[in-house]
């Protein structure tokens, strides 16, 4: 039993690594950018206009502390479009 441990633990690592492939990149004028980054620049940006909405309904103070909503929000957005787009 203790002679197969390393086997099984090599091919439990080569078969978790396999996720680790590669990564989405995106030409953008020429230039490969990944995936992640576009989601987070587009989380960001989700994230500042529902805070204009927010803020003309009046309704900023109801949500809670900006330093919990605002960073969960662009959390939020940023998997979500990354689920919609790269996954």
């Amino acid at each position: 039993m203790k002679r197969y441990l390393p086997l099984a633990m090599t091919m439990v690592l080569a078969i978790t690594a396999n996720g680790c492939s590669r990564a989405p990149n995106i030409e953008i004028v020429g230039s490969y950018f990944p995936g992640w980054m576009i989601s987070l620049v587009v989380g960001i940006i989700l994230t500042g206009i529902s805070h204009t909405i927010l803020r003309q309904k009046g309704l900023v103070h109801e949500v809670g502390h900006p330093a919990l909503i605002y960073p969960s929000m662009v959390t939020l957005f940023t998997c979500v479009i990354w689920l919609l787009f790269f996954a």
